[in-house]
């Protein structure tokens, strides 16, 4: 029998039967793997009190909203978008988040120690004058 997607529409691969969850929108049960999972960052405050607070510098919490919805609300609310054939057939590519790594700061100023002598002055390494005890 010709399938219209090679996975069926759902996520499961060959494990079985999988358990349910309930439509945030029509409380449609529907099987897990098939259900459109949209999981959101809300903060616990008004959204435009918390832009204003991170301004400030203020730490703001935020909840994380875990919703399920159906194929049908999901494509009647614009979550999924109708593909044609082709479309359907192309595996979607995932982004790869990458964390952020700090950027290189500028190199400090040397700083003036006491007795007239500059940090930029002394060698390198020179902080380890102890020698590990030998043990004979």
């Amino acid at each position: 029998m010709p399938v219209k997607r090679k996975s069926r529409g759902r996520s499961k691969g060959s494990k079985g039967r999988s358990g349910y969850v309930q439509c945030s929108m029509c409380g449609r049960l529907v099987p897990a793997d098939k259900a459109k999972k949209i999981t959101r960052r809300r903060p616990i405050v008004d959204p435009a009190l918390a832009k204003e607070l991170e301004k400030k510098g203020a730490f703001v919490m935020y909840r994380t909203e875990t919703r399920y919805y159906c194929v049908s609300c999901a494509v009647y609310h614009g979550i999924v978008k109708i593909r044609s054939e082709e479309e359907r057939k192309m595996r979607p590519r995932r982004r790869r988040i990458r964390p952020r790594l700090p950027r290189p700061e500028k190199r400090k100023p040397a700083i003036e120690l006491p007795l007239g002598i500059y940090s930029s002055e002394i060698p390198i390494g020179a902080e380890r004058t102890k020698q590990k005890p030998s043990h004979a």
